[in-house]
């Protein structure tokens, strides 16, 4: 009997005021191609998200394999199982390298493969070192597809495959390679859930699922019948950290100079403006000229929630990966090199103490920012709430701990 990966049994979910899925269930087995089927508007790429834990469910729960990992009570767990996925929007970075981003996908499963093959397929070899952001709609598709596929090819163990219009922009001989590549995925046990309206990747169907009334009809035909071939070839790779993609990307951006340092940097410049006034300063208004550049270059947050916007990268890291890009250590970094040259600035004077107080003042307030930002991302109008209102709020703090600090 083949193994469920994925079960969703009762869920109800809304796209801002309105419901979509509604007391829906669904049944994902090994081996199953399962084409979603519907009209425009009619919940497809919900459910697909909704599977990849990337929406909150008003009722019912998702099951991968034997484990919950999203319910109505708000209770989100990581997946057991290896969890691909391609969204309507590609989830990649401009900054990253086509090679790059396919290496990461695949090291999300802690193994990589040989992609030459897949490049080939895909005419983007002699792409592979190029930016995303240098190379055409279709290419920078193709890329997201491959970071679908390449990491069920790689992994040892069956994987969920999830693909929203895998087929946007393709040509046609991408789309043969697609087909051929998703019959060679159910052969070798994994279980893929597509939405799409082309007839060429509808008739590799094992299971159509109709939208919105979740009807499911099973595909009879033996050219479908898994075999669980053996697996390519592969090597051990150890998963990379969103703290560590974050921190490649901001390097390479230096996104972190233009939004965090140069805010700091300001800052000081007008405290300094200040000349002789800045002389008849009481000991925690001198602190707190000291650590306000600090502050400065925390409140305006990570760069990276910004960067990951765009394309939705925070969501496709969310599903494969083990949380959502940021910066890391840097902004605690950055904090405490800002500190160190506002003391020099104020006093003439280098103190340990302070430049540690202004590191973590930095980086706190920076990934607290990040959090309150990234809480807003499933809202149905995100942009439209404005995180920086909310800032004057960290000044109350701010005071306290200049306070305690001068005590």
């Amino acid at each position: 009997m083949a193994r469920t990966l994925v079960e969703a049994v009762g869920i109800e979910v809304r796209r801002g005021m309105g419901v979509v899925l509604s007391n829906h269930h669904l049944e994902l087995n090994q081996g199953d191609i399962m084409v979603l089927e519907g009209a425009n508007g009619s919940g497809k790429s919900t459910l697909i998200e909704a599977v990849a834990r990337l929406l909150p469910l008003e009722k019912g729960h998702i099951s991968h394999g034997e484990h919950l990992v999203v319910d109505h009570e708000g209770r989100r767990k990581p997946s057991p199982l290896n969890v691909s996925l391609v969204l309507q929007k590609n989830g990649l970075l401009g900054c990253e390298r086509v090679q790059e981003h396919l290496d990461i996908a695949m090291r999300m499963t802690g193994s990589t493969i040989d992609s030459t093959h897949f490049l080939e397929a895909f005419s983007l070899t002699h792409r592979a070192s190029d930016n995303i952001s240098n190379l055409s709609q279709g290419q920078a598709r193709k890329v997201a597809v491959l970071s679908a596929l390449l990491p069920a090819f790689a992994s040892s163990e069956p994987c969920i495959v999830l693909m929203d219009e895998p087929d946007a922009g393709l040509d046609d001989r991408s789309m043969d390679a697609l087909c051929g590549w998703i019959t060679e995925l159910n052969h070798l046990g994994h279980g893929l859930i597509i939405s799409t309206h082309d007839e060429r990747i509808k008739s590799l169907a094992t299971v159509r699922h109709h939208l919105p009334d979740g009807t499911t009809t099973a595909v009879q035909n033996e050219n479908h019948e898994t075999k669980l071939s053996p697996q390519r070839p592969n090597s051990q790779q150890t998963q990379i950290t969103p703290g560590q993609f974050g921190w490649n990307m901001q390097w390479r951006t230096l996104a972190w100079l233009n939004q965090n340092a140069m805010a700091a940097l300001l800052t000081l410049g007008i405290l300094l403006s200040l000349g002789e006034l800045s002389d008849n300063l009481t000991e925690m208004q001198q602190l707190g000229f000291i650590l306000a550049p600090a502050l400065a270059a925390g409140l305006c947050g990570d760069a990276m929630v910004a960067m990951c916007r765009e394309e939705r990268t925070a969501s496709w890291w969310y599903c494969v990966g083990t949380g959502t890009p940021h910066s890391g250590m840097l902004p605690f970094l950055l904090g405490g090199g800002i500190t160190l040259l506002s003391s020099i600035a104020h006093t003439g004077s280098i103190e340990l103490n302070t430049m540690v107080i202004g590191a973590i003042l930095t980086g706190c307030v920076a990934h607290l920012l990040r959090f309150a930002q990234q809480s807003t991302e499933r809202l149905a109008r995100p942009q439209a709430v404005f995180i920086g209102l909310l800032t004057p709020v960290l000044i109350l703090p701010y005071a306290l701990l200049l306070d305690l600090l001068t005590r």
